[in-house]
């Protein structure tokens, strides 16, 4: 026996001694490959700084060349200089330094879209609706938000002054606020949507997003009943896989594989699994949204739900970005933000769409896994990328008068001005509904159909030919049709734009919740969610339990 035991771990010693030598062999190759290319790239650099015929800016070309490096790998590597750390920053902390303001650009001005409760703007009556025409002494007009963001965000404790318009009153107002730290607020909404049917809107998952959803699912199992939860990750681009484990853990069990990590590098490949008890009983219906605008951290919690068949996934295939990103800081200045691994759900499925490296000739061993994985109980997944849902609910086509009434503003644009005139409204009624139909008159709105765009085309071609000049065709007589069609159209669509209108004053009013909890009525997605929940056969069959 202790012949044996020896003869196992002499066997045993040879072979980590083997996996050394190779791991050993693996590495000293990188880095002789590393060495190599390095030498190269030295040379070029030497040769363009010291002989290119002008001088060379040293700084901005050394960091122009990084960036297009770096460019060459995919979408989410990137290089980072100076302020485009910043948002990073605001993820990983959970707050930035600023003045409260959720905003928007509306016809190429900076709109506030409502203040957050207790921040500066909020205590300075800065309205949703106000125009910002200017930060400190800088334009805003035609400026990204991106862009206008950075200027109105600072170090807390210093000042800015905003300088804004409020429509339906005359002049500029100037405001200077003093900066502080606003919390991110990820959940934008709770609430109950129907008898024992919580709702909760996650619009991202920055730090703290899973304390906010607690707090959320705190209140709802307070307030009484609760049987099932709806939980809406429709248009959360993501954010800090933690969060997105942490929120998970509060619908699974003790015990359950949440998700892999797969890279290169041995640091990257790890396997999570739940270990706190769960916040919501397990008896509680879940059903989870999601659509194309759902991506990353989303990704995780809809593919763990489904994968693990605690809950219904609900909407449109997800956006399937399932990447890691690592970020490696170099000096104060500068970091590097680069993909490292790859989410797998539970079933062992990668949430990365495919074809999404910017240079593939560049990258080595890129393989194409299974397409059919297995949930739980059994239940077949598709695999390729994104989350498909359980139950799709395709997205409905939008008339296109309804579609030149967001995308010219006119919603917003009355709503403002009407409120302003009247105060707070309610609901729409036909009152106002007529209002708006002189509104767009008056305003000069106007659209044109397929055909009637084909038809004026027509028309100008047929102007500049020598044998139509002097044609007598009637064209004014197919336009009077066009606009008596489209008269009927804001009749037939009259659903549409009460919608759209009660969106744009429930904005107004009460910021994004009010947005929420306007459009809630009228969602065919949270109607799916409500009826597959309230029907305990069709919940249990869609996860594949079986009925006894």
């Amino acid at each position: 026996m202790r012949f044996m035991n020896k003869k196992f771990y002499t066997i045993g010693i040879l072979i980590l001694v083997a996996v050394t030598i190779v791991f050993a062999v693996s590495t000293s190759d990188v880095y002789r490959d590393i060495s190599t290319s390095m030498r190269l790239f030295n040379e070029v650099y030497r040769h363009v700084i010291l002989n290119y015929a002008d001088t060379v800016k040293t700084d901005e070309f050394t960091e122009l060349s990084i960036k297009n490096m770096v460019d060459e790998l995919d979408p989410y590597s990137v290089f980072l200089t100076g302020d485009e750390k910043d948002p990073l920053e605001t993820l990983a902390r959970g707050e930035y330094g600023g003045v409260g303001l959720r905003i928007s650009l509306r016809n190429d001005t900076l709109t506030v879209i409502s203040p957050m409760e207790g921040s500066p703007a909020k205590r300075a009556n800065i309205l949703s609706g106000d125009q910002v025409l200017k930060v400190d002494s800088i334009s805003t007009i035609g400026m990204e938000v991106d862009k206008s963001t950075k200027l109105i965000r600072g170090k807390p404790g210093t000042k800015v002054q905003l300088t804004i318009r409020r429509p339906g009153i005359g002049g500029e107002m100037v405001y200077t606020l003093v900066r502080e730290n606003i919390d991110v607020a990820d959940v934008t909404y709770f609430g109950m949507v129907d008898d024992g049917v919580g709702y909760i809107k996650l619009t991202g998952f920055s730090k703290g997003a899973s304390d906010e959803v607690k707090k959320a699912l705190t209140n709802l199992t307070g307030s009484g009943d609760l049987n099932a939860i709806i939980l809406d990750l429709r248009g959360n681009p993501g954010g800090l896989m933690e969060e997105a484990l942490k929120i998970s853990e509060y619908f699974c069990s003790p015990g359950d594989t949440l998700l892999f990590t797969k890279g290169r590098a041995a640091m990257t490949n790890k396997t999570f699994v739940s270990k706190r008890k769960p916040l919501v009983d397990m008896k509680v219906h879940l059903a989870v949204l999601i659509d194309g605008g759902s991506a990353s951290a989303s990704e995780i919690v809809a593919g763990i739900v489904q994968d693990l068949d605690r809950g219904v996934v609900i909407g449109t295939t997800s956006f399937g970005k399932g990447l890691v990103q690592t970020v490696f800081n170099l000096d104060s200045k500068h970091s590097i933000k680069m993909t490292t691994a790859k989410y797998y759900t539970p079933s062992g499925r990668l949430i990365q769409k495919p074809d999404y490296l910017n240079n593939p000739k560049i990258i080595e061993g890129t393989t194409v896994g299974d397409s059919i994985f297995h949930s739980k109980n059994g239940r077949q997944l598709k695999g390729g990328g994104g989350i498909a849902p359980d139950v799709l609910v395709s997205l409905t086509d939008v008339p296109l008068l309804v579609r030149e009434l967001w995308r010219q503003n006119m919603f917003y644009a009355f709503a403002i001005r009407y409120h302003t005139e009247h105060g707070n409204i309610g609901e729409v009624d036909s009152k106002i509904l007529s209002e708006f139909q002189k509104y767009l008159k008056n305003t000069g709105f106007t659209y044109a159909t397929k055909s009637e765009k084909q038809m004026r085309d027509l028309e100008k071609m047929l102007k500049t030919d020598e044998e139509f000049k002097t044609s007598e065709i009637n064209f004014n007589h197919y336009y009077t049709i066009f606009d008596a069609a489209k008269e009927k159209d804001f009749e037939k669509n009259r659903d549409l734009i009460i919608k759209g209108l009660n969106s744009e004053f429930a904005t107004i009013e009460d910021g994004l919740t009010g947005r929420t909890k306007s459009e809630l009525n009228t969602d065919n997605v949270v109607k799916q969610a409500l009826m597959i929940l309230n029907d305990q056969v069709a919940y249990q069959s869609t996860l594949g339990f079986s009925m006894k």
